[in-house]
């Protein structure tokens, strides 16, 4: 074990507390701006994309988005109340990661091409690898009170000299892909202490994933033969109309 913890060279835990709740904050505005349209949730676009906004139909893509839209919202909203990185990341990084999966799932069934989600979607794969990193620990479990930071953070130089593992973004790219790096991980991590977690930033994951929306529902929008393999599979026709009266 070292002669000093790591979480010593961390911030105190008030300084934490104050961090963490304006950058829940600060993520909570951009999502009230940015993923809000009108008072709905700007994935309801999907309505107007497949002309069943103010109609007898009702197409499901829209209501799904919005409906994990809101978990992420009524989340950001509770900032008051956040105090630690680890809990505050975490939580929005797997909240996160419902919406990235749905998105990704309706781009498995348009089969978008893979080079251009890699390259215009770029924050859906960040929050995946991530998500991996929470879910899947692997032999993170392994580990003696691990420390956590993000990627902006002021303390990060002297945490890094300090530490004797650092668990940042590069590192889940390399190990929480897949299990094929899996022995090479447990030996890294396993029965270590001093290891440091640097989440990515959350107001940037924020900013842009809400673009992210936009950018999906633009995907479908603007392409006939997207809003063609999607439209038997999603659409109701008079969901709306009552059934009649016994």
């Amino acid at each position: 074990m070292s002669l000093m913890n790591l979480y010593t060279f961390n911030f105190s835990e008030d300084e934490e507390a104050a961090i963490v709740r304006k950058q829940i904050e600060e993520a909570n505005t951009i999502f009230q701006h940015d993923a809000i349209k009108d008072g709905d949730p700007v994935m309801c676009q999907f309505h107007e994309a497949f002309g069943t906004y103010d109609t007898s139909h009702h197409n499901c893509l829209g209501c799904n988005f919005a409906d994990i839209t809101w978990v992420i919202i009524n989340f950001l909203q509770t900032y008051a109340l956040q105090n630690k990185i680890q809990y505050a990341y975490s939580t929005f990084i797997v909240l996160a990661y419902l919406l990235v999966e749905r998105i990704d799932t309706l781009f498995n069934i348009i089969v978008l091409n893979r080079a251009y989600r890699a390259e215009h979607f770029k924050v859906l794969l960040e929050i995946r690898r991530w998500a991996n990193f929470l879910k899947h620990p692997k032999a993170f479990l392994l580990t003696h009170h691990p420390e956590f930071s993000y990627h902006s953070s002021p303390k990060n130089k002297e945490l890094r000299e300090h530490a004797s593992v650092v668990i940042d973004r590069a590192f889940v790219d390399n190990y929480y892909v897949n299990d094929d790096r899996d022995k090479a991980l447990f030996k890294d991590l396993e029965n270590k202490d001093d290891v440091l977690v640097i989440f990515p930033d959350v107001v940037r994951l924020a900013e842009e994933l809400c673009k992210a929306m936009h950018d999906c529902v633009a995907v479908v929008r603007d392409n006939p033969v997207y809003r063609w393999v999607m439209e038997d599979k999603t659409t109701f026709h008079d969901y709306w109309i009552d059934a009649p009266s016994a």
